[in-house]
């Protein structure tokens, strides 16, 4: 697949305004679960060689926990939430009342809740993008890695490295002001998908 044109500042603002979009109803969502107010910082566009993504994720070494969600429908692709170990920490004291710091191992339990605060972050993301785009959007079961940051998107690489070179990333970050918590959700998808984003309608 030949590498994509550069995009242009109209898109870039209109795929950007469509990242708050899905990512405002994803963390008002997880907003109402955790009881504690989050906020949207930052949200970006990339479109990155599949060798550069490790890096642009914060580096190969980086431990993080990852849930990881494949995207069906009318757009293909993949989703990806990063977290820090202190923002795990934080979340499951919030949801389970438990206290301390996150172990090497995360138990059944805690893997648990945070594949269902995953599938809650997705499921919301996907609804109003969906909705925007008038098409049916459907998240895959979340899956959990707690590893390197380069280990927890290797498989992700080699699913997008079937079919392309290269992947657009819709990259919105979320924290909650006073609490360690902050994350990224990283939105990968292919040239087709690519496509069917750039030719919708700036979100009003």
């Amino acid at each position: 697949m030949p590498a994509s044109p550069p995009l242009t500042a109209e898109q870039l603002r209109s795929l950007k305004e469509i990242g708050y979009l899905g990512m405002g109803k994803a963390t008002s969502a997880l907003s109402q679960l955790l009881g504690y107010p989050l906020t949207l910082t930052i949200s970006r566009v990339s479109i990155l060689p599949l060798e550069q993504i490790p890096a642009h994720i914060g580096g190969k070494e980086r431990v993080v926990v990852g849930l990881f969600l494949k995207v069906r429908g009318d757009v293909t692709g993949h989703m990806l939430i990063l977290l820090s170990r202190k923002s795990v920490a934080s979340i499951l004291r919030l949801l389970t009342g438990k206290k301390g710091e996150v172990g090497p191992i995360l138990s059944e339990e805690e893997m648990s809740v945070l594949k269902e605060m995953g599938n809650i972050l997705a499921s919301a993301y996907l609804s109003a993008l969906g909705n925007h785009l008038k098409i049916p959007l459907i998240p895959s079961i979340p899956g959990l890695a707690f590893d390197m940051a380069g280990a927890v998107v290797d498989h992700l690489l080699i699913e997008l490295g079937k079919k392309e070179r290269e992947a657009m990333i819709v990259e919105t970050h979320f924290e909650a002001p006073g609490e360690d918590i902050s994350g990224r959700l990283l939105l990968f998808v292919d040239h087709s998908s690519m496509s069917l984003l750039l030719s919708s309608p700036p979100p009003l």
